[in-house]
């Protein structure tokens, strides 16, 4: 159980990254205290998120070859650490969307390393079980992060947070750094340069064999559409309650703080919806619930009407990815399970790139918030329209 719970901690120890620099503070600084726009804030997001994609089934060949992953793990979380430290001592923004650029890289390819430990800590029974306490962590980390962060805040600005996110992300990954293990790596030398030619023709493979299986290929698209508006949310919704709403610090906490209770209670009700309705209806469901918040946010963008949408949001976000890898799993061929579900994460980094850049030059124009807003109403019905054309589960895979 020890084990368990050190690997829980880290989701929520690299939540006060994606608070501070993803959500939060730093697109904050960007445009209040930078003299940067969300423009420029997108295109450092959306290059560091080319990499990531681009990185990711390397990294993963390779740490599978090397049989470690705890120590990638360290490596790609003092990394970003440092650049978030480095970012919290330059008042220059181009500098510090570089550094936020490279220190997102390393976030983002850590996870990769914090998934593949689940198999390692936790029996194959338990593995659902597991990923959801992990969950739970995170969603913690988040309304942790805000709460902890605010008093450094509001004694030196959003800048202030950055050094301390630092601190608390490694503070709270020490734990799974001195439990969790790896297994014992392979002996030999291993041959690194034919690693990476073999994961680049798997790769190749796997989008060939994902595409000759219609329903989980329609899959892919419908979510790199919705997840767009998603993530587009998540990045700017903090600036947009401050910019558009006029929301004081203190009222964006107490907004971002009920909302991490409804998707808490998201993730529960969902969760036991799944089983009833299956992964594509409540997947359904969910998307639809996030047009409906964002179209009242369209349609009228007053501070009462978020305390409406935000909640909705809240409840749909605490259960999206949840269902999402379900009916990954119904979809798939049970015997490329994990190549699926790696070809998923690719889909779902790149949904990181189109959202945030359409946003960006949309805002660009601070009266065309509303249609900002509108442009993710869109891109979440296309992902809905699509996803009705994905066949039923079972009628798919046996």
């Amino acid at each position: 159980m020890r084990h368990v719970l050190a690997w829980a901690l880290f989701d929520l120890a690299n939540t006060f990254f994606a608070v501070a620099m993803l959500s939060f503070y730093f697109p904050l600084w960007v445009v209040e205290d930078g003299g940067g726009k969300e423009l420029h804030f997108s295109i450092a997001l959306g290059a560091s998120m080319v990499c990531v994609a681009l990185l990711m089934p390397f990294c993963g060949a390779v740490s599978d070859a090397a049989g470690e992953r705890m120590r990638f793990l360290r490596w790609t979380t003092y990394g970003c650490a440092v650049l978030t430290l480095l970012i919290g001592l330059t008042d220059h923004l181009w500098v510090a969307l570089a550094l936020f650029g490279a220190a997102n890289v390393c976030y983002q390819l850590g996870t990769v390393f914090y998934d593949a430990l689940l198999w390692r800590v936790a029996a194959p029974e338990t593995l659902g079980q597991t990923s959801g306490f992990g969950a739970a962590f995170g969603y913690l980390g988040s309304a942790l992060g805000l709460l902890l962060l605010w008093p450094f805040v509001q004694a030196g600005g959003h800048q202030a947070a950055f050094m301390p996110s630092a601190g608390f992300f490694l503070l709270f990954a020490l734990p799974s750094f001195l439990l969790i293990r790896d297994a014992a790596p392979p002996t030999g030398r291993i041959a690194w340069l034919a690693v990476i030619r073999s994961a680049a023709l798997r790769l190749a493979m796997t989008v060939r064999s994902a595409r000759s299986f219609v329903g989980l290929w329609r899959y892919f698209w419908a979510a790199f559409f919705s997840l767009n508006a998603i993530n587009t949310v998540l990045v700017f919704m903090a600036v947009y309650t401050r910019k558009v709403l006029g929301f004081t610090h203190l009222e964006i906490i107490r907004f971002f703080v009920v909302s991490q209770c409804f998707a808490i209670a998201g993730s529960l009700v969902f969760g036991r919806l799944v089983p009833h309705l299956g992964a594509k209806r409540t997947l359904g469901w969910i998307w639809t619930g996030w047009m409906f918040a964002l179209g009242l946010l369209a349609a009228n963008p007053a501070s009462w009407w978020l305390w409406i949408a935000g909640p909705i949001i809240g409840f749909c976000l605490g259960s999206t990815w949840a269902t999402s890898r379900v009916l990954v799993i119904e979809l798939s061929p049970k015997d490329q399970l994990a190549e699926m579900l790696g070809l998923a994460g690719l889909f779902a980094r790149a949904s990181s790139i189109f959202g945030p850049l359409v946003w960006g030059l949309l805002v660009s124009d601070p009266s065309r918030y509303r249609q900002a807003v509108l442009s993710l109403v869109v891109l979440l019905g296309i992902g809905v329209w699509l996803l009705r054309r994905v066949p039923d589960p079972a009628q798919v895979v046996g």
